[in-house]
């Protein structure tokens, strides 16, 4: 069963949500026939065209870096697409803290009805997670949480820090990237021990820690690559996802693909997993694939 068997009012299809998908130009119709083909209804973009600028590891193209230093990004890919087909994509964009006109990049960003999330990356230099964990996001989560979007964060190994954001700012929806776990040699220089604890499955104790702040959720994304399952249907994982089940609820996890760029695994694998894992209810499915994500990024269904 195909994205049309939905589109076209079949009952029995299930409303299934890709929650990160960088899409780089020249993309939107060879994704548009991948979606069709595995049965996936709608897709939030965080545009991507490939390799890291030279100034700094969160300076990505599509983008420009301002006098200050601060990188504005650019989502020409990500509003063509769903400007074209709404009812099937949308984006985030990525911000960054220190760019001098902050409020008004996120009220115009917040303007559009095609844009459903913020992102930020404090976990790229120690540096720059010093200054999370001192408070220097408040500035944009305060703007965030009055413009009502929700914002990812790519925090790998780091989650215990958002705990104070989230208390402060109860009414902004915090979506934890990518499960939460560390990143091997992110940031760099962090001292070796320390690193090594956020790589085993054993973090997810760290992660779940966030669970009882109702406005925390999980990206469950890039767990094959993070948790150490090398092939489909990956079993060592489905234990990990019932896990955070228990911790989260189902209603705050969301399935992302992150396909382009999760390696030696196909964007199908990371689909059906979930889908077809004989583990998980059909109300857990229902949600962490599709219903999550309509709730907490505000993205109801439409029409084409």
């Amino acid at each position: 069963m195909d994205a049309s068997d939905f589109l076209n009012g079949n009952p029995n299809a299930m409303d299934i949500v890709d929650c990160q998908f960088h899409m780089g130009r020249g993309e939107i119709d060879t994704t548009l026939k991948a979606m069709d083909a595995l049965g996936i209804r709608s897709l939030l973009i965080d545009e991507l065209w490939g390799g890291f600028n030279a100034t700094h590891p969160t300076h990505l193209q599509p983008g420009y870096r301002l006098a200050n230093g601060a990188w504005r990004a650019a989502w020409p890919t990500a509003e063509e697409a769903s400007l074209v087909h709404p009812e099937r994509f949308a984006y985030l964009v990525r911000i960054d803290r220190e760019d001098p006109e902050l409020s008004s990049v996120m009220r115009t960003i917040a303007s559009s009805p095609h844009a459903l999330a913020f992102r930020v990356q404090p976990a790229w230099t120690l540096d720059e997670i010093g200054a999370f964990a001192a408070g220097a996001y408040d500035k944009l989560f305060a703007l965030a949480q009055e413009l009502h979007m929700p914002v990812c964060l790519f925090i790998p190994g780091y989650t215990e820090l958002i705990k104070s954001y989230a208390k402060r700012f109860s009414q902004l929806t915090f979506i934890v990237d990518h499960c939460g776990m560390g990143f091997p040699g992110i940031p760099h220089g962090r001292a070796e021990a320390e690193a090594q604890k956020t790589l085993q499955p054993s973090y997810l104790d760290t992660v779940c820690e966030l669970a009882d702040l109702p406005n925390v959720a999980l990206k469950w994304s890039h767990a094959q690559n993070l948790l150490g399952a090398r092939n489909y249907p990956y079993e060592e994982l489905w234990p990990l996802l019932k896990k955070m089940i228990t911790a989260y609820g189902r209603e705050r996890i969301l399935w992302a693909s992150d396909s382009t760029v999760i390696p030696n695994h196909t964007w199908s694998d990371t689909l059906h997993y979930v889908r077809d894992n004989p583990e998980l209810s059909q109300l857990d499915k229902e949600w962490i694939l599709g219903a999550a994500a309509r709730r907490l990024l505000n993205w109801p269904i439409t029409e084409s």
